[in-house]
């Protein structure tokens, strides 16, 4: 094993205890921890806009063509603003257009079992992704800040499980750094 990972071993102790605290934070406040979520969401997304903004002044200072990028840019900020203005609509919108997603790719998938037929074989398991599809997108849009919520959990018991494996990692890393010191 490469010296410079067991050297680093406290990196992913680090990277661990990150993650256990957002576990934490998604089981027991999981609404809170979705609206930072989203609001940091938000702030990253409003300064992408304000990089693009910068980027497309100065290709127009030295007369390069700008205006994709600076629609770019507008897009960017106003959505970085919605975010934080307007917090739980966003995530409610956003949440919403999955659902659609969802329920038009689950009715495409139907029309394609349709037409194709008997010519594919295990077409019960493109059946079963058709439905759960549909199911899926229609949970989406009946109540999506509760569904959302509930992956807020799934993602929070999963960092759980991640942040348990990389510390247990690194001390593994920490016993081979002290066994070749």
């Amino acid at each position: 094993m490469s010296t410079r990972i067991v050297r680093n071993w406290w990196s992913f102790a680090l990277n661990g205890v990150i993650a256990l605290i957002y576990g934490f934070l998604a089981l027991f406040l999981p609404d809170d921890t979705l609206i930072v979520v989203a609001r940091y969401t938000g702030i990253i997304i409003l300064l992408a806009g304000i990089i693009f903004a910068f980027v497309a002044y100065n290709r127009a200072k030295k007369q390069i063509p700008y205006g994709v990028i600076l629609a770019e840019a507008i897009v960017l900020l106003l959505l970085g603003i919605l975010i934080l203005v307007y917090t739980v609509e966003t995530i409610s919108f956003f949440v919403s257009l999955i659902g659609i997603w969802a329920i038009v790719l689950g009715i495409i998938q139907l029309i394609a079992l349709v037409d194709i037929g008997q010519n594919i074989a295990n077409k019960n398991f493109f059946l079963v992704n058709a439905i759960v599809s549909l199911l899926f997108g229609a949970l989406l849009l009946l109540n999506p800040f509760a569904a959302i919520k509930t992956l807020v959990i799934v993602s929070g018991l999963l960092a759980l499980f991640f942040g348990f494996v990389m510390i247990w990692f690194a001390f593994n890393l920490k016993g081979l750094q002290e066994g070749k010191s």
